[in-house]
């Protein structure tokens, strides 16, 4: 009871349940909605009016709705209307009733389905709150516009965080268009990405790219904390540098290699007999960063290690370690070697703060006007 009372007040506290607040939002486009949400809502009520051309306790209305239910006592539609009026004559009671019935009847009727959910959060009842969501979304694709977003902001809060995980555990086909439309709403990412990383069906999330695409976005907003910890609940253990010999294309951005090749600058994995490297190139007059990742590494001291797989030409490029946060410091910077098999090593330290760290590399600017190559056997980041 305690767990269920303190869901039920997280969803009031931050209005995803507030019917006013949901019902100012539907009355533009859902009048009908908009009204079985918030019948006690004066605009709402309004909307609703003008949409049934009266209000529900006008006479003649109710004579339509009793009409209606003579000839056909499974007209869920009446039982709608018949429902919203006792619900305007605060007659709860009744209203739940017929509310149940049209229920039974159809679990496709949608202003059935919000007020079902309205009607369990005032019990304090969360679980039967997201069931109902569940069925609406399964339902109708016209409950998504209106449901998206509630489920967004209930995502919010941490006592929701693992029911809201397992429903989308549960297989549907509304769960991918929601994670879809997450993904288009970076206010919701932090916390979409939260409830994601309790899920359970990890064929779903990996499957899918799930992990991957809210690790991008999370990077791109500089959200570094929650993208870490997508990467260590999906993704590989953290162990300084992934795909450290670039042998593994799957291992892909942001925890793996994101390579530039834009026809001025390039970087790829190359293959030689039994052994990967990664070739860099820049025209003349060209420079700049052509690879990166994003690492995890804990508080500590660290050593930054390379080695060249083939004699190269040009400048020197060179890795550094740079804290991913806005304005982070350099933490390392070490030059790649020219010559094969010619190694360069630079001791670090990762600072208190330091969540996550951008491993580069970047090709300095040409000495003259000849083109720059070279490749890399690997490059290392371990503890000391």
């Amino acid at each position: 009871m305690a767990r269920a009372g303190i869901g039920a007040g997280a969803l009031l506290a931050i209005a995803i349940f507030v019917p006013a607040s949901l019902a100012d939002w539907a009355a533009v486009d859902h009048p009908r909605i908009a009204a079985r949400i918030a019948p006690w809502n004066a605009p709402a009520a309004a909307a609703a009016a003008a949409a049934l051309g009266a209000d529900p306790r006008n006479r003649e209305v109710r004579a339509l709705a009793h009409r209606a239910l003579a000839r056909d006592s499974t007209l869920v539609a009446a039982i709608e209307v018949r429902a919203l009026d006792f619900a305007l004559s605060g007659k709860a009671a009744k209203a739940r009733g017929l509310f149940q019935l049209s229920d039974q009847l159809s679990r496709r009727s949608l202003p059935t389905r919000l007020w079902l959910i309205q009607d369990s959060v005032d019990r304090g009842d969360v679980a039967g709150a997201l069931g109902n969501f569940d069925i609406a979304l399964r339902t109708t694709v016209d409950a998504q516009p209106i449901l998206f977003p509630v489920l967004a902001k209930a995502s919010a809060d941490p006592a929701l965080t693992v029911p809201l995980a397992r429903m989308l555990d549960r297989p549907s086909e509304w769960r991918l268009m929601f994670v879809d439309w997450a993904l288009t709403n970076d206010s919701h990412l932090v916390a979409v990405a939260s409830v994601v990383a309790h899920m359970r069906d990890r064929r779903f999330v990996v499957g899918n790219s799930i992990d991957q695409q809210l690790a991008e976005r999370l990077v791109s907003d500089r959200q570094f904390g929650p993208a870490v910890l997508l990467n260590l609940t999906f993704g590989r253990p953290a162990r300084g540098v992934e795909d450290a010999h670039f042998a593994d294309p799957s291992a892909r951005y942001p925890f793996g290699w994101g390579l530039v090749s834009n026809g001025s600058l390039t970087a790829e994995r190359v293959l030689g007999g039994t052994t990967a490297a990664l070739r860099y190139g820049a025209e003349p007059a060209h420079s700049g960063q052509v690879a990166a990742q994003l690492l995890a590494l804990a508080q500590g001291r660290y050593a930054l290690a390379t080695r060249a797989a083939a004699d190269a030409s040009g400048e020197k490029p060179f890795w550094s370690v740079t804290c991913a946060k806005e304005g982070g410091a350099v933490l390392a910077r070490l030059d790649q070697p020219l010559h094969a098999n010619a190694g360069a090593s630079i001791s670090f330290a990762v600072p208190d703060g330091c969540t996550a760290q951008w491993l580069t590399l970047t090709v300095r600017p040409s000495a003259d006007a000849t083109p720059q190559s070279g490749a890399i056997a690997w490059v290392s980041v371990t503890p000391r």
